[in-house]
């Protein structure tokens, strides 16, 4: 899987969430500023290892605290 389809499958497991991918929603914080509870933004980041085949130990879970870092992280590691 190449990295706009990667992408592309983030963006669209994070719409199911309500995140649109915009600049200052990029850069904002899950719990604080989105307003995630530990169990939604853990079903987010599940959603997008179960569409990319991958798994995720859970220090690396606990370090996503932004949409952006989900997306970097999951478009410079692949299986």
């Amino acid at each position: 899987m190449n990295n706009y389809t990667r992408l592309k499958a983030i963006v669209e497991v994070m719409g199911q969430y309500g995140i649109a991918p915009v600049a200052k929603v990029r850069k904002a914080d899950f719990v604080d500023d989105l307003g995630f509870d530990k169990v939604f933004l853990n079903g987010l980041i599940f959603d997008v290892e179960n569409v990319l085949q991958m798994e995720l130990n859970e220090d690396i879970v606990n370090s996503l605290k932004k949409p952006e870092d989900l997306i970097q992280y999951f478009l410079q590691h692949q299986n």
